[in-house]
């Protein structure tokens, strides 16, 4: 994992663009190279025929063109890309909601909020661990809408958790029984964002790291 920079962020991706330009340049030369070749060495009683001259000229044309658009297609990539980090370093000390249900307690508290939908007859919740235990479970509010949820980091025998990650599972049903569509959101302040294997991850000042795609609203 690294840090986000506007110079080694793209290292791999530029280098891949880079060897496919050399190559595509080299077959632009080869092809010179063997039509060059191919009119030294004609019979001059027999040339070579006006059509597949100009079918010639056109496929050097095309591959000209490639060469070109290629590079021009890799100039708009790059600048795309550092117009990208720039926007994801802009969050560095935002507050931002995240969307999902795996939340952070930090200094023995968690704060997020769930969404109800309409319909709902019944709501559980319940906070697990990494290992699939239920640490502690309470009654939702049934009315559709946002909820605000608070745990104070204690299971149901009072003892407290560390710090870290969690899952907040929230369940609701309707009268038939059949499950609804629920919604999880955190904020917290980001502190860094950083790169692993291509994806923009941001780290949150209350331990969690999430991708782009999980940020629902900004501050």
């Amino acid at each position: 994992m690294t840090t986000v920079s506007g110079v080694d962020s793209n290292v791999a991706t530029d280098a891949a663009s880079q060897a496919a330009q050399t190559r595509l340049t080299t077959d632009t030369q080869s092809f010179l190279k063997l039509l060059t070749a191919q009119l030294s060495n004609q019979d001059p009683m027999q040339p070579v025929d006006p059509t597949q001259w100009v079918a010639q000229l056109a496929q050097f044309s095309t591959v000209e063109q490639a060469v070109t658009s290629n590079s021009r297609l890799a100039e708009v990539l790059t600048e795309l890309r550092s117009t990208g980090d720039r926007m994801d370093l802009s969050y560095i000390g935002r507050s931002v909601e995240v969307a999902g249900d795996r939340v952070a307690l930090k200094d023995g508290k968690l704060d997020a909020t769930y969404n109800v939908p309409d319909g709902a007859a019944k709501v559980d919740i319940s906070i697990v661990n990494n290992e699939g235990r239920v640490l502690r479970s309470f009654t939702g509010e049934k009315v559709a809408g946002l909820h605000a949820l608070s745990w104070d980091g204690k299971d149901t025998e009072g003892a407290l958790m560390s710090d870290g990650t969690y899952t907040v599972k929230v369940v609701a049903t309707d009268e038939a029984g059949k499950g609804l569509t629920t919604d999880v959101y955190q904020s917290s302040k980001v502190v860094r964002i950083t790169r692993d294997d291509g994806a923009t991850l941001f780290r949150l000042e209350n331990g969690l790291t999430v991708e782009r795609d999980r940020i629902v609203s900004a501050a």
